[in-house]
């Protein structure tokens, strides 16, 4: 029987406390030996370290213009902060949580999206999913931040829910699942009841 991988990108205020209804289920599948990889941003998190540090928020067409200098923050926001929450309420439940950090820049390659006009922001060039099969061999759930690693070693800002979409690819994963504090889709501010892959492309 083929390995079942299943990506779930966990954002915003959605990582702070996760409901006990998710934890059951993640506990469901893992008894299932279907492999877990969780993707999380940390959007909120940046922002109040950002503030912390009179650092002002700038965003182009919705991404965050990231400066090398913010890119120490941002990680400690990530890790230090999101990622150890996530993995404390994970390992509370039974779940054998585990921080990819060291791993990283063997994982995320990416390029820069445009370094002139959001700096160091990075879009996934590819994931070495070997590094992720063989974590997952040792019954670990993979907990990786929105960050990646550019050909020169630079460490890039990289949309959560890119990242997550990138990861379940490489793996053929069984389910990509977008958890967020976003309703849904939008279009004209409402949330869409239904959307086909039809509707995807046509919009």
């Amino acid at each position: 029987m083929p390995t079942e991988y299943i990506v779930i990108k966990i954002g915003g205020v959605a990582s702070k406390q996760l409901t006990p209804e998710i934890l059951t289920k993640l506990s469901e599948w893992q008894r299932a030996s279907q492999k877990i990889i969780i993707v999380h941003g940390g959007g909120f998190a940046i922002n109040q370290l950002m503030e912390e540090h009179d650092i002002p928020i700038h965003k182009v067409n919705g991404l965050r213009v990231t400066s090398q200098s913010d890119m120490g923050l941002i990680k400690e926001a990530l890790v230090d902060m999101v990622g150890k929450n996530l993995a404390g309420q994970l390992r509370q439940a039974g779940l054998p949580a585990y921080q990819v950090i060291d791993e990283l820049p063997d994982l995320v390659h990416a390029d820069f999206l445009d370094q002139e006009t959001y700096g160091f922001v990075g879009e996934v060039s590819h994931i070495t999913n070997q590094t992720l099969v063989a974590l997952l061999a040792q019954s670990k759930l993979p907990l990786i931040p929105s960050l990646g690693y550019s050909e020169q070693g630079d460490l890039l800002n990289i949309n959560a829910d890119y990242l997550a979409r990138a990861v379940a690819i490489s793996l053929g994963a069984k389910k990509l699942i977008l958890m967020t504090d976003v309703k849904g889709v939008l279009e004209n501010r409402q949330v869409l009841e239904h959307l086909n892959l039809v509707d995807v492309q046509k919009k």
